[in-house]
């Protein structure tokens, strides 16, 4: 059964300060307009995930939150530690076993790791074809599987800037 795999680098957030640790940095309120927008394409671009895991930082949870509400507002997000900066694609990956009945997926975390994961599930190795996520930015992976046992196909790469477009009918 094949699933397709959404990758998602959260939205644009604040700066780590003496009062906000990095874990708690949350979106700005350009970050979440920019991100409602980007859900509004991904919206005319029929993206329901079936399951939407995200890193357990403050501004990824925030971002998926986002997408849930326009995209699939009947189904939780879901903590997947795992999606925190600095774990291996390959621990990320054979995680999802759990999942392995749906039909998509969405995954949200951060850059490099986004890129890593993207490279891992094209490739088997996270460093061939890292992809360069901006904020916001999303990917589309088919795999064969959940977990995948063998390289998937990237369906699309689109920016915040383009999927914003796409929202907005131009």
């Amino acid at each position: 059964m094949s699933c397709v795999i959404y990758l998602v680098r959260h939205g644009i957030a604040g700066p780590a300060t003496a009062e906000v640790n990095d874990a708690n940095r949350s979106l700005t309120p350009e970050g979440t307009r920019k991100l409602t927008r980007v859900a509004a394409g991904l919206k005319r671009l029929g993206v329901a995930p079936e399951v939407v895991l995200t890193s357990p930082l403050r501004r990824a949870e925030e971002t998926a939150a986002v997408l849930v509400g326009v995209l699939v507002p009947h189904i939780e997000v879901q903590i997947y530690p795992l999606l925190a900066p600095g774990h291996a694609a390959a621990e990320v990956v054979n995680g999802l076993s759990a999942h392995r009945h749906a039909d998509s997926l969405m995954l949200v975390g951060h850059q490099p790791d986004m890129g890593e994961l993207a490279s891992y599930l094209l490739t088997g190795s996270s460093n061939v074809t890292v992809l360069p996520f901006k904020k916001g930015g999303v990917a589309a992976v088919r795999t064969a599987a959940v977990p995948p046992r063998g390289a998937g196909i990237l369906e699309w790469f689109l920016t915040p800037k383009q999927l914003r477009a796409i929202g907005a009918g131009r």
